[in-house]
């Protein structure tokens, strides 16, 4: 590809409707993941990414239709769905956390794969291409598309933001939480839902196997340079916004190259510089000084 062969590429409508899409559902995801990361509940993302297929999967096969919308409110029926069961076999078995996220996680994946290649298999008219929800699909968004995920992660945002106080004192200090009298179960509930909501409307992007990546490792990268969680916030979303336009342009110039992967790899570079970092600024403070 020539230099003006990569300019147009960069410069066309269905790349800059990408971009635009992409680019709100990494800021969201990575702040929203901040809690989840502080909390240490990383791998509940994972589990409502996996159990988007089953959703997926049923939509379509309900409605016959593969509008994004119909399609995503059925990832997010059955991602609610798996983040209870987890909490239920947590609850009422002697299974700890992460072996009834494992379980959730691993027949949520298995069943929604059977039923999306079982559909396909039999030539249901349509069923071809859901498979790209595996690793995601930018290719395939539309305007519409975009504008959706965009308004989805605004509206997960603003409710952070809103509840931003309730949420940072969840996340730090539960018990303390309890005492004062906030609803802690309910907060921690709305942190959860918000998770599943980003994951959803990041299905798309990055596939289920991939999608929790964006949730988790703009935070972790984060929490390399600050123990405070409004500059975590504003560096996970900084880092989120830029890897997602990174992995927007590498797929843009590079032939065959996937949205979702680039944007995951760009995410992980940045997540090494800032461990570099930190482990520069830790092996060069005199011992005996902790960090602040």
């Amino acid at each position: 590809m020539t230099p003006q062969e990569r300019l147009e590429s960069l410069l066309a409508h269905n790349t800059l409707v990408v971009a635009g899409g992409v680019a709100a559902v990494g800021v969201a995801a990575a702040v929203v993941g901040c809690f989840g990361v502080l909390r240490r509940r990383a791998l509940v993302g994972d589990a409502a990414a996996h159990a988007t297929l089953p959703g997926i999967a049923a939509a379509f096969a309900i409605t016959g239709r593969r509008e994004l919308w119909v399609l995503l409110a059925g990832a997010a029926v059955s991602a609610i769905a798996s983040l209870g069961a987890v909490t239920l076999i947590r609850r009422h078995s002697r299974t700890r956390d992460d072996a009834a996220t494992a379980i959730v996680l691993g027949v949520s994946y298995g069943a929604g794969s059977a039923a999306i290649s079982g559909l396909v298999a039999r030539g249901v008219s349509g069923s071809a291409g859901l498979e790209a929800f595996l690793l995601g699909s930018t290719a395939a968004l539309t305007l519409e598309d975009s504008l959706l995920v965009a308004v989805i992660s605004v509206a997960v945002l603003a409710v952070v933001l809103a509840g931003l106080k309730e949420a940072t004192l969840v996340a730090f200090d539960p018990a303390f939480a309890a005492a004062a009298g906030w609803p802690v179960g309910w907060i921690d509930a709305a942190l959860t839902a918000l998770t599943a909501s980003m994951v959803v409307a990041a299905v798309p992007t990055a596939g289920a196997v991939l999608v929790t990546a964006m949730v988790v490792i703009p935070p972790a990268a984060a929490r390399q340079w600050t123990d405070r969680l409004p500059p975590m916030l504003a560096v996970a979303g900084l880092v989120g916004f830029v890897s997602s336009l990174a992995g927007v342009v590498a797929s843009a110039v590079v032939p065959k190259l996937a949205t979702g992967p680039a944007v995951v790899l760009a995410s992980s570079a940045a997540f090494l510089v800032s461990l570099g970092v930190r482990l520069l600024r830790t092996s060069r403070r005199p011992s005996g000084m902790s960090e602040p």
